[in-house]
């Protein structure tokens, strides 16, 4: 599961709510969002949405929500197209929202809910990262149109180690985050966490035991919960292919060996 842009539906439309048996409030205040529309939906384990609702803001930009899910679930709420933010709402809770619906992403808190916490603390990491790669790239373009070439390379070998170092970094937070909230939805979102954009934190080699981990939490705390039973299977089907490649491999060694 990515933390992937999703498609709007018509502004000022209004999503049917389903008959959960669980239920959640969501309400805030928002700067800059007087008079505006924002837009929830819900994200299916398969990382599909189902657009819910659109929540109108007053004119002091406060906003409140009732939701209803069958089981503990993500929902998306945008302030436009491209600026989002994931929540994970347990049954009962009231979700108090703050920030800036300009750069809601960036600028966002939110209390009442532990998991939509987990979910802001992931949000945090990669925005910081975002920060670092960003400053980094503009170090690197400047070094480029001031010095000359054998200054660059150098200063270019220096931005790499430094580009490397913050991958590191990212990578140790999402893994202690991984094993500090073991069987928490959250992270699924983790585990497929983005890194400089195109890139990722964890990729299925050499990282396959960090999936692992995070099926094995969700089985034990959310078993039945349906984005566990899709990421099990999303698990097999990589767990089956990684031993058709590694057995492949040795067929292909024992046969240069002959």
């Amino acid at each position: 599961m990515v933390l992937a842009v999703t498609v709007l539906l018509v502004a000022g439309c209004k999503g049917k709510s389903a008959d959960g048996t669980m239920s959640f409030e969501l309400k805030g205040s928002l700067a800059n969002a007087a008079g505006k529309t924002l837009y929830i939906e819900e994200v299916t384990p398969d990382n599909g949405v189902q657009f819910r609702d659109s929540i109108s803001c007053d004119s002091k930009g406060n906003f409140s929500y009732k939701g209803t899910m069958d089981y503990q679930t993500f929902f998306n709420l945008h302030s436009n197209l491209y600026d989002f933010i994931v929540l994970l709402p347990a049954d009962g809770e009231t979700i108090t929202l703050n920030g800036d619906c300009s750069d809601l992403g960036a600028s966002y808190r939110v209390s009442g809910s532990p998991e939509s916490q987990l979910m802001w603390q992931i949000q945090s990491y990669i925005n910081d990262a975002n920060r670092t790669i960003a400053e980094i790239a503009q170090q690197d373009k400047q070094n480029r149109a001031t010095m000359s070439d054998e200054e660059y390379e150098k200063a270019h070998a220096l931005t790499d180690s430094v580009f490397i170092a913050e991958r590191n970094t990212t990578y140790t937070m999402f893994y202690n985050f991984i094993e500090d909230n073991r069987g928490s939805l959250s992270t699924l979102y983790a585990v497929d966490a983005p890194f400089n954009h195109t890139g990722r934190v964890f990729y299925a080699e050499p990282d396959f035991d960090v999936f692992e981990t995070v099926l094995e939490g969700l089985a034990e705390k959310v078993p039945d919960n349906p984005h566990t039973l899709y990421y099990r299977t999303r698990v097999e089907r990589a767990r089956s292919a990684r031993m058709i490649s590694q057995q492949q491999q040795q067929q292909g060694q024992e046969f240069i060996v002959e």
